[in-house]
C-alpha cells in the first residue's frame, strides 16, 4: 500500500511538472464543451487522468508478479512431488534400515 502511495504522488507530481510541459511544447490544451479549461482545474483533471493511469499499471504489475510466483510455486511443487514419486521406493528402504539399525540399548558410560 506504501508503494501505491508513492506511486500516486510521483504521478501527481509528474502531471503538474509535465502538464506545463505538454501546454507550452505541444499546444496542448482541454477543451469541454467551447470554453477552454485552464489553471487549477486543468491541473486537476490531468492529475487525475495520471493517478488512474498509474493504479492501473500497478494492478496490471502486481497481476503478473503473482503469476509468476504461482507458476514458480506450482513448477516446484511438481518437481517436489515428481522428485518423491520416482524416489519412493529408495526413501522406504533408507527409512526401514535407520529404523531397524539403531541401537535401542545405548550404554551409559
Amino acid at each position: 500500500m506504501k508503494n501505491l502511495i508513492i506511486a500516486v504522488l510521483i504521478a501527481v507530481l509528474l502531471s503538474k511538472l509535465l502538464g506545463g510541459i505538454a501546454a507550452d511544447c505541444f499546444d496542448l490544451h482541454l477543451v469541454m464543451g467551447d470554453d477552454l479549461i485552464s489553471g487549477s482545474l486543468e491541473w486537476i483533471i490531468m492529475a487525475g487522468v495520471c493517478v488512474l493511469l498509474i493504479v492501473v499499471g500497478f494492478i496490471v504489475a502486481m497481476s503478473i508478479a503473482a503469476a509468476i510466483g504461482i507458476a514458480v510455486v506450482a513448477t516446484l511443487g511438481a518437481l517436489v512431488f515428481a522428485g518423491v514419486g520416482v524416489f519412493w521406493p529408495v526413501l522406504l528402504i533408507i527409512g526401514v534400515v535407520m529404523l531397524l539399525g539403531r541401537n535401542k540399548n545405548p550404554v551409559a558410560h
